[in-house]
């Protein structure tokens, strides 16, 4: 379901509008303004489009990529990554993702790219069960609280299908 939170005009021109839309994700800017522009009776479309927002990032606390290849025009170290203010860990990106703990045994299997099954998960790991949704990306650790694996859940109902033991549940996207 989308929602629009907030839709404040910013200026009027002529025949541009500009706006500051606050919205669910998944909401479609484009078809917003087709949609506005029907209600108008004149038609409209997207001169530009500026993110500012997603979950807990901000652009205001960002940096343009060519700012970034100018500061670090030598080789990348892994202290680079962990010291840099504008670097984000996986495991802060995916902090408020669930996570499925593996069976030790299945390690390796994960790390070389096989989807987790129900006899894979030794628990699933979230705050409200209704995270486990298709689509979503789940975090795959094994049961040091390690992140072995990034995978997106294929299963329209994780929790049940985790006790069918052949039942595929997610599909390999990064893999550490």
């Amino acid at each position: 379901m989308v929602n629009i939170y907030n839709l404040e005009l910013i200026s009027l021109s002529s025949d541009l509008l500009t706006i500051k839309v606050n919205c669910s994700s998944g909401t479609y800017i484009r078809s917003l303004a087709y949609e506005i522009g029907n209600l108008l009776g004149c038609g409209a479309s997207i001169g530009g489009l500026k993110r500012t927002k997603i979950g807990n990032f901000k652009l205001d606390s960002s940096i343009s990529i060519e700012d970034f290849l100018k500061v670090k025009k030598v080789k990348f170290k892994k202290s680079d990554f962990q010291s840099s203010p504008y670097m984000i860990s996986i495991e802060k990106l995916l902090d408020k993702n669930p996570s499925f703990y593996i069976k030790d045994r299945y390690r390796c299997d994960i790390a070389n790219g096989h989807p987790v099954d129900g006899e894979m998960v030794e628990s699933a790991g979230a705050e409200d069960n209704n995270l486990f949704k298709k689509g979503i990306f789940v975090k795959i650790k094994d049961c040091g609280e390690n992140i072995i694996a990034v995978h997106k859940i294929l299963s329209e109902n994780v929790i049940y299908d985790i006790k069918n033991k052949r039942q595929n549940l997610t599909k390999g996207i990064v893999f550490f």
